[in-house]
């Protein structure tokens, strides 16, 4: 068994000065917000380290529950005295970045595997480890590919606003609106339909293993979305739960994909 937590499973030494080399050896793409709503102890990369704690947790607990051992191989590869997992992400030749750790034989950590740092397919670190993992995947539960705007959206808006996080997400000045109930799904209803002629901005975000959909949601102003609805696929329909914040929303779709939705990418 695994332990789905990557710091209790490896000692890891110069954190941040790892993950700036993966984000110089991964192909470019920003690994910070612009203008982050909340600070954070890593002001550099906080998406690419939230990015390889989500990616990390994911293959050990996929990697936990399957009982076929090749398929346990294409999670996270555990034998001897090497252990690694795909990372996700590729270099500038398109080769897949490893994540590779070495059993533990330092005597200021008791844990049982010792990160060695990031690296490529080519690197001698991974030269006797066959087959390699493959690349993380989330199961589509949708027929077809993509999100379908022709299905309906069923929202569980009392839910929604009785919860005060999902409720502290929504703009101050219409929080108490006495409309509110109305107000959020007509404006769930109007992305819907904007997804019909836009279907690009809907995307897809990563949950528990399978894919859900983020719609952006434009509650105060029709140009800029001021949260977005996490969308279950169901028999049919999508039904929505919660709502996010925008940043919320761009660090869960990243950990399908880079975004490319302009409502997430302005973010950084």
């Amino acid at each position: 068994m695994l332990i789905p937590d990557l710091f209790d499973f490896a000692y890891v030494p110069d954190w941040y000065g790892q993950l700036e080399e993966l984000a110089q050896m991964a192909l470019p793409e920003p690994w910070k917000f612009r203008k982050p709503a909340n600070e954070t102890k890593n002001q550099d990369t906080p998406i690419l380290e939230r990015y390889i704690h989500i990616i990390f947790r994911k293959q050990a607990i996929d990697y936990n529950s399957t009982k076929d051992t090749k398929k346990a191989e294409q999670l996270f590869h555990v034998e001897n005295e090497h252990a690694c997992f795909h990372t996700g992400l590729y270099n500038s030749r398109y080769k897949g970045i490893y994540a590779f750790f070495d059993r533990n034989h330092k005597k200021e950590s008791m844990l049982e595997w010792y990160f060695r740092g990031f690296c490529d397919e080519l690197s001698p670190r991974l030269k006797y480890i066959q087959p390699l993992p493959q690349k993380p995947s989330y199961y589509m539960a949708q027929r077809g590919a993509g999100f379908n705007p022709d299905w309906p959206i069923r929202v569980k808006v009392e839910h929604i606003l009785g919860d005060e996080e999902n409720l502290e997400r929504i703009p101050a000045r219409i929080r108490k609106a006495k409309n509110l109930p109305l107000l959020f799904e007509t404006a769930v209803e109007l992305g819907r339909r904007r997804a019909v002629v836009e279907p690009g901005i809907v995307v897809p975000q990563g949950y528990q293993g399978k894919i859900q959909y983020l719609l952006p949601v434009y509650l105060t102003n029709m140009k800029k979305p001021d949260l977005a609805m996490t969308l279950s696929v169901m028999d049919g329909y999508y039904l929505g739960h919660t709502c996010l914040t925008l940043e919320m929303s761009y660090l869960n779709a990243r950990v399908i994909a880079r975004p490319l939705a302009p409502w997430l990418t302005e973010l950084v």
